[in-house]
């Protein structure tokens, strides 16, 4: 099981943005990536787990991918999610079969998201891992700069939340634009 301390804020100029980010020295090759999650939950609860069919590639025109199977053990703190996670992955083709699976044993579709965007890889912090930055746009609720750090162990989440406001600075993005809602939330409360 990983961690995940990761944020995500609001953004109001995403070409201005993605130009920032990849003048920052060190930080990795872009990456174009596409995002379909389903959220199951059983009839009138909070969702339990998410399918996600993801592809990535050097242009939106070469992508390639895996289906990804999350279960996340969630908490916020002042708009910073550290999460536990347990997942894995399958091989594309198995999305269908899985969906219709889960539908099997009871559970329902909660929400879909879709996100389409880049994805880069920094070492900002020789310290941490590297920081996986995505700047995306998810269908209905607009562009949104993700960043976080995936720890193998807890004692570092508190040093990690802090060099994410550190990096959020650094790209010119106001603390304020920063999201505390999930997406599934928001996107819930858009339908």
């Amino acid at each position: 099981m990983s961690y995940e301390v990761e944020l995500k804020a609001h953004v109001d100029d995403p070409i201005t943005l993605k130009h920032d980010i990849e003048q920052q020295p060190g930080i990795g090759e872009v990456c174009c990536e596409e995002k379909d999650d389903i959220y199951y939950a059983l009839a009138g609860q909070e969702p339990l787990f998410r399918l996600r069919a993801e592809r990535f590639g050097p242009s939106f025109h070469e992508l390639s991918g895996n289906v990804r199977f999350t279960r996340k053990y969630k908490s916020l703190k002042d708009g910073i999610e550290v999460n536990e996670e347990v997942e894995f992955l399958s091989s594309s083709d198995q999305a269908q079969q899985a969906h219709a699976f889960f539908l099997s044993l009871g559970y329902e579709v909660y929400i879909r998201k879709t996100k389409r965007g880049y994805s880069y890889d920094w070492v900002f912090d020789e310290t941490l891992s590297p920081l996986h930055i995505e700047l995306v746009e998810i269908a209905s609720l607009g562009w949104f700069l993700e960043m976080e750090f995936v720890l193998e162990t807890a004692e570092r989440v508190p040093y990690a939340r802090t060099r994410l406001l550190e990096v959020l600075s650094l790209l010119g993005v106001p603390q304020e634009c920063i999201e505390e809602r999930y997406y599934m939330h928001l996107l819930k409360d858009f339908s």
